[in-house]
């Protein structure tokens, strides 16, 4: 089964699926940590920008590894929220969990697997979406609906890859249940934080100086 749905960041071969354009729209829609008013995500973002030293191409990893970046994206998250309680759901989600099962092993991460058909105790700290498709993708997330608490995170990874994701990762968004969404291209995070408005963010994970002030003199640029 080809793992492009969730190769994060990889296609078939290994080689990436980031489109050029794609990004350069994403990072002129994006902030930083400056540029959000949400205590909330402003503290996710300190998390976001910590330095996460994952090898892509460790013998760990199996056939249709993730691609670095995204994967230390992914481990932030997983480490900034404590994550620790994970289901991946839908096509290709066992070769996703060993993926994950084998960097975490790597990092010294501890992280439980969990499926569908059980509850989990608490709830699930993260669910990942695996589907090529917008219909799998609403379904699996509905699935896990009943599984999400204050708490929860629920993954769709590589929202940009293809038509098909885009659309799927904007109906996400809209969804009820969802109260912040956040886009950092390699990643769309749904969160369902109660009493919060709804609101989305677009954050680059890259907090470099020049490319701060390369897009700082965009937006002042905008005021004129």
């Amino acid at each position: 089964m080809k793992l492009s749905l969730l190769s994060f960041g990889e296609g078939p071969g290994g080689k990436s699926i980031m489109k050029p354009l794609s990004y350069i729209s994403f990072l002129f829609k994006s902030s930083n940590a400056h540029g959000i008013h949400s205590p909330f995500v402003y503290a996710f973002t300190e998390g976001l920008y910590q330095r996460q030293h994952i090898l892509a191409n460790d013998r760990a990893i199996p056939e249709g590894k993730p691609g670095k970046k995204a994967l230390q994206v992914l481990f932030r998250v997983i480490n900034y929220f404590k994550s620790y309680k994970l289901i991946a759901v839908g096509s290709g989600d066992i070769a996703i969990t060993e993926i994950i099962r084998a960097t975490g092993e790597k990092i010294d991460a501890q992280i439980w697997f969990y499926s569908t058909l059980v509850p989990v105790p608490g709830g699930i700290d993260m669910g990942i979406l695996c589907g090529e498709d917008k219909a799998t993708l609403l379904a699996v997330f509905n699935e896990l609906l009943p599984q999400v608490n204050n708490n929860s995170v629920i993954v769709l990874p590589d929202p940009h890859a293809t038509p098909a994701l885009e659309s799927s990762w904007e109906a996400l968004k809209k969804d009820p249940n969802v109260t912040v969404s956040i886009d950092t291209y390699h990643l769309g995070l749904l969160f369902f934080r109660h009493g919060q408005a709804k609101q989305h963010f677009t954050i680059r994970t890259t907090n470099s100086f020049l490319l701060n002030a390369v897009l700082g003199i965009k937006n002042l640029w905008g005021l004129f």
